[in-house]
């Protein structure tokens, strides 16, 4: 199959931040995906392909991919977020801190330390946020912390739709702390006082999912919080800025996957005749869908920029970006997939994934219906500096609609 680079080589002018070692390092972890996922399990052995995606992410990381340091880091880390999603949306987290950017970006120095080591090792970090009566409206959490004599905290709640449930090494808890504020913490996953039920989704499997239960689970507020206390919204925010258009990258990356699969497929049929010519509504989706991820993709680059410059307009773009990015994608590959024939709509097929697993992100990581109509809000609220941190027309969206 062609490498993702086919379709990143163009675009190198349009992200000068990225060098010519920052280009060599993007060809290279090319190359690592097509070799590394040619020995990758099938899908459907979902225990297997767990296990293959979390051997992965530390193979990369033994061997030194990573994004640069600097303002090239997000944009690097958004086209190797294409890269990996070309092979595989389950790819999502292959490389990069993914959620443990949090601690990274504002965890205690303690924390800081302890997870630096182990993210860049490969371990993974997932995000407790959600619950089951407020979605991913994060104001109506109620998992609380209660103070015990020593000063340290215990949290009780439950947290529902968590990704990465039983790989994680750790996870950023969102909670109400014991002045009744939105904080944030790291745990780690070992804690006995943390309880798992996994759920089976419909798409994006390759990563358990499910519900999260805090029984007491321990906090001390001097070395595990992420963000000052009762800045946990702002927290998740701008992680959030950060993240959404890495998933974008993905989904944009797992869409170019299938239209190389369906020209190269519609190529070889012509070239040994069982193909007489390509039609030219065929050509058309060919043409349009090309068009449209790379468009997508630009955008995406543009919302990573302003998300490294701590743009007023970040958070905004991340999250009105990432439900017209992923409906790209999910659009491209449905016009797409017909191209290939009976072939593709069998279960085991890539299209066949890759049609399932789209769908899953119109849900995760906020509902693209909720992201645009919070990114309307925002936009009768303060058109010229929508989403800025105190804007109260993103807490009336957040109170209305699922905005995270």
């Amino acid at each position: 199959m062609t490498s993702a680079m086919t379709w990143l080589d163009p675009l190198r002018t349009s992200v000068p931040e990225i060098d010519d070692t920052g280009w060599r390092d993007l060809h290279r972890l090319a190359d690592a995906f097509g070799g590394l996922c040619a020995t990758a399990p099938a899908p459907q052995d979902a225990a297997a392909w767990s296990r293959w995606l979390l051997g992965l992410r530390h193979e990369l990381a033994d061997r030194g991919h990573r994004a640069p340091t600097g303002r090239a880091g997000l944009l690097w880390q958004t086209l190797a977020q294409f890269t990996a999603g070309f092979h595989d949306l389950d790819l999502r987290d292959a490389t990069g801190p993914g959620h443990g950017a949090m601690i990274l970006a504002e965890g205690t120095p303690q924390a800081g330390t302890h997870w630096g080591a182990r993210l860049s090792a490969g371990e993974l970090v997932g995000i407790a946020a959600t619950e089951r009566h407020g979605g991913s409206r994060i104001q109506e959490i109620t998992a609380r912390a209660t103070v015990r004599r020593d000063g340290t905290w215990r949290l009780t709640g439950e947290k529902c739709w968590v990704s990465r449930l039983t790989e994680s090494a750790g996870f950023v808890v969102f909670f109400r702390d014991p002045d009744v504020r939105i904080s944030a913490a790291a745990v780690d996953a070992d804690q006995p006082t943390l309880e798992r039920e996994v759920i089976e989704p419909f798409g994006l499997g390759g990563w358990s999912w499910g519900v999260l239960r805090l029984h007491e689970l321990p906090v001390d507020p001097a070395t595990d919080l992420v963000g000052r206390t009762g800045d946990g919204l702002g927290v998740f925010r701008r992680h959030f800025a950060r993240f959404r258009p890495l998933i974008t990258a993905t989904a944009l990356g797992t869409a170019a996957g299938v239209h190389t699969l369906v020209t190269d497929a519609l190529a070889a049929k012509t070239r040994v005749g069982v193909l007489p010519r390509v039609r030219d509504n065929a050509l058309v989706v060919l043409g349009r869908t090309h068009a449209e991820i790379t468009a997508a993709l630009l955008a995406a680059l543009t919302i990573s920029r302003l998300a490294t410059d701590a743009h007023p307009h970040a958070d905004f773009a991340a999250r009105v970006g990432k439900a017209a990015g992923v409906d790209s994608a999910v659009r491209a590959v449905a016009d797409l997939a017909p191209l290939i024939g009976a072939a593709g709509f069998q279960r085991a097929h890539p299209v066949a994934k890759a049609r399932a697993d789209l769908t899953g992100l119109l849900y995760a990581d906020g509902i693209h219906d909720s992201l645009y109509r919070s990114g309307g809000a925002s936009l009768l609220t303060d058109p010229v500096a929508p989403a800025m941190p105190v804007s109260p027309g993103i807490a009336a969206a957040d109170r209305h609609g699922k905005a995270a």
